[in-house]
């Protein structure tokens, strides 16, 4: 987890279509990866291969920023209900989580990534990636529940 902490710290900066951004681009190479068509060196999965400085060196790939946006607004509500609907809607779950991300930004996305990894089976490279966006769309309401902050932000289903 200390290794995801050190990169979570460093994607912060990030904004958040940079971030989506770097979802749609790993998602991507993943899939290229296990066809096949992937590139020899960094496995596409895991933490090592992201790059934090990516956006400094190129503009975004607004293919690979959609990419990431899907995946994101797929895999948000997924995310909510396991972090804040276990077991019957638990209290305390969500009570830690508001703690926090009220104490330290990177150390809640830095608890969330390995949730994604064992929970809903997402690679490192993509949990961390999410786990950030997650955290920094959902911290500017931390005044607020963070529950039930996050469910008014979640995409609103296709009619």
């Amino acid at each position: 987890m200390a290794e995801i902490a050190v990169i979570v710290e460093s994607l912060w900066e990030l904004d958040e279509d940079e971030l989506a951004a770097q979802i749609g681009s790993h998602t991507q190479a993943i899939e290229d990866d296990a066809a096949g068509l992937g590139t020899t060196g960094i496995d596409p999965a895991s933490l090592d291969s992201i790059d934090v400085d990516v956006a400094t060196r190129a503009p975004i790939d607004p293919r690979l920023l959609e990419a990431g946006r899907r995946l994101f607004d797929r895999v948000n509500p997924l995310v909510y209900e396991l972090m804040c609907k276990p077991l019957g809607n638990d209290a305390d779950t969500q009570k830690i989580l508001d703690e926090a991300i009220s104490q330290n930004y990177t150390k809640a996305a830095s608890i969330l990534a390995p949730t994604l990894i064992s929970g809903l089976g997402l690679a490192p490279s993509v949990a961390t990636l999410l786990a950030t966006l997650i955290i920094k769309k959902i911290a500017n309401y931390a005044a607020t529940g963070i529950c039930e902050t996050w469910q008014q932000n979640l995409p609103k289903p296709a009619s």
